[in-house]
């Protein structure tokens, strides 16, 4: 990926269901470990209360296709980017990724909406954000114009 953002992932048993996968709902907090990471780059090292980067965003919704099962025991990473900048929000494309072969266990869009929590409403992506999100697009030729 193009302007990616990568962390590594301990798989966990806990992660594991009674067939021994990774359990489906376990890939979203997968998703969320690198968009954490990808926050920092965005949004900078302004921490809350948890010690998370501060931001004024929300996620709207998740996606995840599995293509591979996965099992502990390997070593894995979530690679995301930024695929799509709309007028009060963006995309995340994620993707989790066999560190050794390269093999893609699964991958996903997470949209996140830019939000005024104190109005409890959506609110339009400023232009200093904007262009952090270009800088992290995978999308080659993301301009203002697709902004």
């Amino acid at each position: 990926m193009k302007n990616k953002i990568s962390e590594h992932i301990q798989i966990r048993f806990r992660d594991t269901d009674a067939m021994g996968h990774v359990n489906n709902a376990v890939y979203i907090t997968y998703f969320e470990m690198a968009r954490i990471m990808l926050f920092k780059e965005i949004f900078g090292l302004n921490k809350d209360r948890n010690g998370l980067p501060m931001s004024p965003v929300i996620a709207a919704k998740n996606s995840c296709n599995y293509k591979i099962p996965l099992f502990i025991g390997k070593k894995i990473k979530a690679e995301c980017c930024v695929n799509k900048i709309g007028k009060k929000s963006f995309t995340i494309f994620t993707e989790i990724i066999d560190e050794e072969n390269g093999a893609i266990y699964a991958d996903g869009e997470t949209v996140i909406v830019f939000y005024d929590y104190n109005l409890k409403k959506s609110i339009e992506i400023s232009q200093k954000y904007k262009k952090a999100l270009q800088k992290l697009s995978c999308v080659s030729g993301m301009d203002d114009t697709q902004a």
